[in-house]
């Protein structure tokens, strides 16, 4: 296949998995909202307006349970119906689920591409994307989620620039020990002990200098994805190991966000040839 077609095949997979992954995504915050909302009611703070109007309380585990429920149901019916109204109504579902999970005193970022990624395919129905052109529907797609990593870099680069012209004194991502202290400060935060191995991974301090700024690269061309399927492949297979990077080192927990990229960016495409086998036979 050319690239115009494979990008438009490759959505038309993604849509369905992202059903799929939308039901245990909603399974998973059923979860943490059972944690949460153990904790005491006075300490709950909404950070939004809208969200202040939605809960003004720490929801009870009927409404919210019952929320989720809709939002499983209309995934659901979705595989089977391809609706503008129905992918508005999930996104919008999706959005207000996630206000108690992440929006407790600030703006959490452990849900924010999931939100984003239903938000992009509200008008992509695989049931009209059959002309050639439509691919550059799909390209928005791609670009939508991958500028918040690309955005991410650039603002790396943009600090260890003004910290380098006004001399700061502060640490960059160029300093040999950058990578370990931010580990060391993360997990301090978390009155966690850091377990040997990964201290002993950064006796290489030349290694993660080179790496990291390949990595705050790599991340900064993020974007470039959305228009070179095999660049983007390159980009799903980093952004996943950066993911477990950070669930292990920074205890940053973006399983969500990391399986989201898997699903979203995969090259479907390469089980194209047995696609074809399987419908000759």
């Amino acid at each position: 296949m050319k690239y115009k077609e494979l990008t438009v095949f490759n959505y038309k997979i993604t849509y369905y998995a992202m059903r799929i992954f939308g039901l245990c995504w909603l399974l998973m915050q059923y979860l943490a909202f059972r944690k949460i909302s153990r904790w005491p009611k006075e300490i709950y703070e909404p950070f939004l307006e809208i969200q202040r109007f939605i809960f003004p309380q720490y929801p009870s585990e009927i409404l919210y349970g019952s929320i989720l429920l809709i939002c499983a149901l209309l995934l659901i019916i979705t595989i089977f119906k391809q609706n503008y109204i129905l992918n508005i109504l999930i996104f919008v579902l999706i959005a207000i689920i996630n206000f108690p999970i992440s929006l407790n005193f600030s703006v959490g970022h452990n849900n924010h591409l999931v939100i984003i990624g239903y938000f992009m395919a509200i008008f992509l129905l695989p049931k009209n994307l059959n002309k050639e052109n439509d691919f550059k529907w799909i390209q928005y797609f791609y670009l939508g989620i991958l500028t918040t990593y690309s955005l991410a870099g650039i603002s790396k680069f943009l600090g260890i620039a003004k910290n380098i012209i006004k001399e700061t004194g502060k640490i960059t991502w160029l300093d040999k020990n950058a990578a370990k202290i931010n580990t060391l400060d993360n997990y301090w935060m978390a009155d966690i002990k850091v377990p040997d191995w990964i201290l002993n991974l950064y006796a290489y301090e030349t290694f993660w200098v080179a790496t990291t700024v390949f990595g705050i690269v790599v991340q900064a061309s993020s974007f470039l994805g959305a228009f070179n399927r095999k660049y983007l492949t390159f980009i799903m297979i980093f952004l996943y190991i950066f993911h477990w990077y950070t669930d292990f080192f920074v205890l940053a927990d973006f399983r969500d966000a990391k399986n989201f990229v898997l699903i979203a960016l995969f090259p479907y495409h390469i089980f194209y040839p047995l696609y074809l086998k399987f419908k000759k036979n």
